[in-house]
């Protein structure tokens, strides 16, 4: 019989520019989790690198994904890396130079990959802050694909950061049969202060859902930090458990049997009066 509840972690970090460092931070706080009893980990957005030269990073992508795995396989327990850069699409064609796909990869506990989410929606905007002006676009290539994986019976709906502002994609999620949405994210201060927990309640809500944000936090150079505060929201839209705003390993407890019953009680999903359906656009 397929267990009801599970134990995830959202790892929160404050990562560099310097892979090795953040690797090894990586790997001790997924090491917390699973000592706490995690069986799925998240790791948050750009975790290897935040920063610097993308390209360069993507020459290291299947080392990094062969680092995934053998986290994963030593510590017995599924991990989603929350973001790495790619050179390469998921069907093998290269990404135009200066630009990379930023995707996340979800690894099983034996150590084997599942599936590859590249992120769809890049974020460019102008924020009141040290930083200023953000355009994810100069870097990247949006993906065009939704991906939801079964890890360990758990459907998980995989998606980035800016991801979250886009309702259409998190229902096409639970229509594919998502139980847990990931949000692996780098939110900044600003927007996360204004907008991260509003955001995740509001899709648990909306969707039926539990909702997973693991997120940066702290101050990665001189002009940019991030919200931290990772947190399990449940379908009613209670934060289950969340961090503050310093580097740890989040592990709560979701109920498959608590989401059954709230869809029964408000089938939100079986009231849809649109359906959003179809490939996005390229």
């Amino acid at each position: 019989m397929t267990s009801m509840r599970y134990s995830v972690a959202a790892i929160q970090m404050t990562s560099s520019k310097q892979p090795d460092d953040n690797l090894r931070q990586a790997g001790a706080l997924l090491a917390e989790a699973r000592q706490k009893g995690a069986s799925l980990a998240v790791l948050p957005e750009n975790f290897a690198a935040y920063g610097g030269d993308y390209r360069s990073l993507g020459e290291r992508y299947d080392e990094l994904v062969s680092w995934l795995c053998d986290q994963a396989r030593s510590l017995d327990m599924a991990i989603i890396g929350g973001s790495l850069p790619a050179l390469q699409r998921p069907d093998g064609r290269p990404v135009p130079s200066p630009l990379v796909r930023t995707c996340s990869i979800a690894v099983s506990a034996t150590g084997e990959p599942l599936a590859r989410y590249d992120k769809l929606h890049l974020f460019d905007a102008d924020v009141q802050d040290a930083q200023g002006r953000y355009r994810e676009s100069d870097f990247f290539e949006p993906g065009q694909e939704v991906a939801t994986v079964s890890v360990g019976g758990l459907q998980v709906g995989m998606a980035i950061c800016y991801d979250l502002r886009f309702p259409a994609l998190a229902q096409r999620l639970v229509n594919a049969g998502a139980q847990l949405l990931v949000y692996p994210s780098a939110f900044t201060a600003v927007t996360g202060a204004a907008h991260w927990q509003l955001l995740l309640r509001a899709t648990a809500v909306q969707t039926g859902c539990y909702v997973l944000g693991a997120n940066q936090c702290g101050q990665h150079g001189p002009r940019r930090s991030t919200y931290g505060h990772s947190m399990l929201v449940d379908p009613w839209g209670t934060v289950v458990d969340s961090l503050g705003d310093a580097p740890g390993a989040l592990v709560a407890e979701l109920d498959l049997a608590t989401m059954s019953e709230l869809r029964q009680r408000m089938p939100v999903q079986q009231h849809q009066r649109f359906r959003i359906e179809g490939p996005y656009d390229t």
